[in-house]
């Protein structure tokens, strides 16, 4: 599914376009002994009564569960289980698995070496991919080999133009970082500063642009980082 983002140039203009998720066609197809095509559907394996937390509570040891695996089924509502499951809603439950309404979040910040740095109160972000302020490409071009030694890549998108003119747009983006041989980071905020947050609550993420031309088209990766390589010395 597209979403929309307003994307800026190197020039300040700046204009509304598409972005979605790369899908990688697989190299293996899955077919059923007649050779007609699998899909892949989300199924109900338990409920939180048949869960390993719940019948730990339940029967005190690991001994006392697996006794209980032996003698029934505990872990299976042959009810429920294998149920398709078309929505789903995270819900916060407590240590009694049971769900709650209040909770209050906390952020851990973790050093290098793993060991826990901080824990606090998680900032409020707000989305600003269609913000007044369009993201745009800030800094120098970063040669590929140099960000991709350093950062990485947790999610990649393609943007794509809606008409002709975003077409045109988009093209001369995309040659000049081909051209280059680069990557540009993107950012977003009135002082063009700020990391890019796609709805509200969620994550920040760095962003790296990076174009590739082929005879009269274009591919206009945009290439997401939370995170850094660092060495332990």
């Amino acid at each position: 599914m597209s979403r929309r983002i307003n994307l800026s140039d190197s020039k300040g203009r700046n204009a509304e376009v598409v972005f979605k998720s790369v899908q990688k066609q697989p190299l293996v197809k899955t077919v059923t002994a007649e050779g007609k095509p699998t899909q892949t559907a989300r199924v109900l394996k338990a409920t939180v009564e048949n869960s390993y937390e719940s019948l730990l509570k339940l029967h005190g040891n690991d001994d006392a569960i697996a006794q209980a695996l032996i003698s029934a089924d505990p872990e299976l509502n042959i009810n429920l289980a294998g149920m398709l499951v078309n929505e789903t809603s995270k819900v916060y439950i407590n240590t009694d698995l049971k769900p709650v309404f209040k909770i209050h979040k906390t952020e851990a910040v973790h050093l290098p070496d793993g060991s826990l740095k901080e824990e606090r109160t998680p900032k409020e972000t707000i989305a600003n991919i269609l913000a007044d302020f369009p993201i745009k490409p800030v800094g120098k071009y970063l040669p590929k080999n140099e960000v991709y030694s350093k950062l990485v890549f947790s999610k990649k998108y393609q943007i794509s133009h809606v008409n002709g003119l975003t077409f045109d747009f988009l093209l001369e983006i995309a040659k000049d970082l081909h051209d280059q041989q680069a990557l540009m980071m993107l950012a977003g905020g009135e002082k063009s500063n700020e990391p890019l947050v796609f709805q509200d609550g969620g994550k920040t993420y760095r962003a790296f642009l990076e174009g590739r031309i082929k005879d009269n088209g274009y591919v206009l990766l945009m290439h997401l980082s939370n995170l850094e390589l660092k060495g332990l010395g």
